[in-house]
């Protein structure tokens, strides 16, 4: 059937596009937390649309391992997020992913079974609370910069396909919340979960779960202005989305 031909020939096209709306959240806690100079942080519900591609500028190669090699971009930018400042004013806030990199494809059973990807590139994650000046809530924002490695999978199961994957990301630059801590360390990994529903040549329809998170490690020592001993920084969102296939 077309939907079936659809689905075979994923995992061997040129090129592939899609938008998604995430509906997102973030939560930022510490641990071991001594100092009064600090706090929790919380949203959710914030709408954060996106765009992805993926090129395999050798797809018609005759060689195997090249036509397998390819590019993948995504950016992600919330729309209408502020952060409660002193007093309940509103405190401009935004929130954007930007990522970039290599990705290889594998199919172990051919075109019709599973497809296997490994993907390394850099992952830009911004979280920017605009100055308060009120250490408490200005330690939310981050700016990750990150080295990501990651692995997926695609399993075609009847009319539909389940994907998944994660990634470990090791991050080269943090942002705010770092600086108030003496000798921070941190690390990251991410989980993904989609569902795709092929509807037209070429077309499929998206939904899925995405999540993240960057854990913490301070140096603090008594004494020191802010007293913690680490912090976890999650993120998460629901898709919903479109994808196109080129061959």
């Amino acid at each position: 059937t077309e939907g079936a031909a659809v689905r075979a020939a994923v995992g061997t096209e040129l090129f592939s596009a899609g938008v998604d709306l995430e509906i997102a959240g973030r939560t930022l806690s510490y641990t071991d937390l001594l100092s009064e100079n600090l706090r929790t942080y919380e949203v959710l519900g914030v709408p954060m649309p996106s765009l992805r591609a993926e090129l395999y500028p050798l797809a018609r190669s005759a060689l195997p391992v090249l036509r397998d090699l390819g590019i993948a971009l995504s950016y992600a930018r919330a729309v209408g997020l502020d952060s409660a400042g002193a007093g309940g004013a509103s405190v401009s806030t935004s929130f954007s992913r930007l990522h970039a990199g290599l990705k290889g494809r594998y199919r172990p059973a051919g075109q019709d079974g599973p497809v296997l990807f490994a993907s390394g590139g850099l992952c830009w994650t911004d979280f920017d609370v605009a100055p308060t000046g009120d250490p408490s809530r200005d330690a939310a924002a981050v700016s990750y910069v990150a080295l990501r490695l990651g692995a997926d999978g695609r399993l075609p199961v009847g009319p539909v396909a389940l994907e998944a994957g994660a990634g470990y990301q090791a991050p080269l630059s943090m942002g705010a919340l770092a600086s108030y801590f003496r000798e921070p360390s941190a690390g990251g990994v991410d989980l993904r979960v989609a569902v795709a529903v092929p509807f037209a040549p070429g077309l499929e329809a998206r939904a899925g779960a995405s999540y993240a998170r960057f854990f913490y490690d301070f140096d603090a020592e008594p004494g020191d202005p802010y007293i913690a001993g680490g912090a976890l920084d999650q993120l998460f969102g629901a898709h919903l989305g479109v994808a196109y296939y080129g061959y």
